[in-house]
């Protein structure tokens, strides 16, 4: 059974390029998208994009980084938290 351990409280991450964020440095973020479907994008600390996805309204994914890294969403707000996880 998977375990998700919070590591700092939850914040509100808004759309948009501009609110890119490393989310405390954290190498596990745990993104909660309720305002609808969202594109989710990594970048490293040059601001080169690692990768995207979509994510879906009411879903939570959990998202794999190194400590530069930053996270920035479009589409609708997200809700996001550094976390530790194990399988």
């Amino acid at each position: 059974m998977a375990r998700v351990l919070p590591l700092a409280a939850k914040a509100a991450l808004s759309a948009g390029s501009s609110n890119k964020t490393t989310v405390g440095n954290a190498t596990v973020v745990r993104i909660v998208a309720t305002a609808g479907a969202v594109v989710v994008f990594r970048l490293d600390s040059s601001d080169n994009v690692i990768g995207s996805f979509t994510q879906l309204n009411n879903s939570v994914e959990l998202v794999e980084k190194n400590p530069t890294d930053q996270i920035y969403v479009t589409g609708a707000a997200v809700e996001v938290a550094k976390v530790g996880y194990t399988a």
